[in-house]
């Protein structure tokens, strides 16, 4: 007869690319690792999602595991059990997933006047990081957390693509091109 004793050992799921912080934060879409924190020899891994967004995609069985989530928005939870090599089985360990949206970028108008403020807008978690183009070359701002952020440089931009806290987005929607015009020359009246 096998008796089964588990020692309380607290067990941690963690995600490759954060930490073992509870809730995760992931990118809807994006395909992400999460393995058990010193997991036991020889033991095996029963891996589970509930609400269902996602999809395991390797490592069933294994102290890891690949998810691939869905590419809606939402909250879901992964949990795991530890089966040892006695057949064993321990306390279920949890970890909440929040799937965030790509973030996105827009400018508020289309064209203005020189001395006038083009503003892009946001959305997303800060800071974000922005590419766009300024009569035809490439520029790059990071760590923004103002929204909406201000340029003033004339010119002709175009939005190239977005990331935030969480997801990269380069494919970005709405207003992308704008106009500053070029500041107007001094008039000056004289007669003939």
């Amino acid at each position: 007869m096998i008796i089964c004793t588990f020692l309380p050992v607290f067990t941690f799921l963690q995600a490759f690319a954060q930490s073992s912080v509870n809730p995760d934060t992931v990118c809807a879409g994006s395909n992400v690792y999460y393995k058990i924190q010193n997991p036991t020899a020889n033991s095996t891994f029963t891996w589970g999602i509930y609400n269902g967004e996602g999809s395991i995609t390797s490592g069933a069985g294994t102290d890891s595991i690949r998810i691939a989530w869905n590419n809606t928005a939402g909250i879901d939870s992964i949990w795991v059990v530890e089966t040892n090599q006695a057949n064993c089985t321990g306390d279920t360990a949890r970890l909440k997933v929040v799937r965030t949206a790509a973030p996105n970028a827009s400018f508020d108008n289309a064209a203005i006047c020189y001395g006038e403020t083009l503003n892009v807008n946001f959305t997303g978690y800060p800071p974000w990081q922005f590419e766009y183009t300024l009569n035809g070359n490439t520029l790059t701002l990071s760590n923004i957390v103002q929204n909406p952020y201000p340029l003033s440089d004339a010119g002709t931009y175009v939005l190239v693509q977005i990331s935030d806290k969480y997801c990269n987005n380069s494919s970005p929607s709405g207003q992308l091109n704008a106009i500053i015009a070029a500041p107007l020359q001094e008039l000056q009246i004289y007669h003939e």
